[in-house]
């Protein structure tokens, strides 16, 4: 469980404005994926839900699962991946955009950084319910070093211009999944979530799958249980490494 509280000190920090947005594209066993915004006008296809600039602030909106508006693309496809290989994704991008006038990187520094997997029926997962119970964690990365509001968070990595990699569990089944990676911004207060999901074709040896206890749901996963505090926890964590060290939980031990 990562707890994370809203803290009055971040009240004070500057707000980095037109900041917010998501992945613009992918790395994913050595071939690039461009994202699919909203503004972006992709008409080749996409492995990525649609979403748009603005953050998720109430933990009971739908649109926490995959963004706003979280559809797939009409010509949606799946990145093959190897189970236990990285996705990389990455938050900058260099041509101007239409929402914001300028190029652009992801412009919050602190918070945590969480990722997601849901397993889809043969068919595919473009019609699966996406705030239903589908959902488990497979990462997370938060505060490496400081206190709270004054250290050093994984994110400011990507605030950086650091692509974010994120590890998929050696000991999956092979299938088609939605991964969706999530940016918590606590920079202004209230915190914002800024979801991106996209769909993956995993092959592997592996046969594991996650019981109906560690599966959670988007909205659902997260309790707000103060004012400005939130205990994030997700579920019982079927798989995830913690950014910073080796320490992993779960199946791939």
């Amino acid at each position: 469980m990562l707890r994370l509280a809203v803290a009055s000190a971040f009240a004070s920090l500057l707000a980095v404005a037109n900041a917010h947005g998501g992945a613009m594209h992918y790395i994913i066993d050595g071939e690039v994926y461009t994202g699919n915004w909203d503004d972006l006008h992709n008409t080749e296809g996409s492995i990525q839900r649609q979403w748009n600039w603005g953050g998720v602030t109430k933990l009971n909106d739908p649109y926490l699962a995959c963004g706003n508006n979280g559809v797939p693309h009409t010509n949606s496809y799946y990145a093959p991946i190897v189970a236990g290989n990285t996705v990389t994704a990455n938050y900058s991008f260099d041509t101007v955009s239409e929402s914001i006038g300028r190029a652009w990187t992801f412009g919050h520094p602190y918070g945590a950084m969480l990722a997601y997997m849901a397993a889809c029926p043969e068919e595919g997962c473009e019609r699966v319910d996406l705030n239903a119970p589908i959902w488990f964690k497979v990462w997370e990365a938060g505060l490496l070093s400081g206190t709270w509001a004054k250290g050093y968070w994984a994110m400011k990595d990507v605030f950086e211009g650091a692509e974010l990699d994120i590890s998929t569990p050696t000991s999956l089944k092979p299938g088609k999944y939605i991964l969706r990676h999530e940016m918590l911004n606590l920079q202004t207060g209230p915190a914002q979530w800024f979801p991106n999901c996209i769909q993956l074709e995993v092959s592997g040896s592996g046969d594991s799958l996650p019981s109906a206890e560690d599966l959670v749901a988007f909205p659902g996963a997260y309790d707000k249980d103060e004012e400005k505090s939130f205990t994030v926890k997700g579920g019982s964590p079927w798989f995830y490494v913690t950014h910073g060290n080796d320490t992993k939980f779960g199946k791939d031990d």
